[in-house]
């Protein structure tokens, strides 16, 4: 199985934060189980805490932070 690639053709190359040695170790027993890259990973993990993240999010919380309440 080839492991899965992400497509930067549209990565503006902004932030790279460090990742603590810890959950590198983490990651790095996934990659082992499934083939994938660390940073194919990490990618998955933000997208869908990302996700998580705006499901939480209700209209009213989000027209209170943009009008500075």
């Amino acid at each position: 199985m080839t492991p899965e690639r992400i497509n930067r053709s549209d990565d503006e190359r902004l932030y790279q934060p460090r990742i603590h040695s810890r959950r590198i170790r983490e990651l790095y027993q996934i990659k082992t189980e499934t083939g994938d890259p660390i940073t194919v990973l990490v990618d998955k993990a933000l997208a869908d805490f990302v996700e998580r993240r705006k499901a939480v999010s209700s209209p009213a919380e989000t027209d209170d932070k943009a009008s500075g309440q």
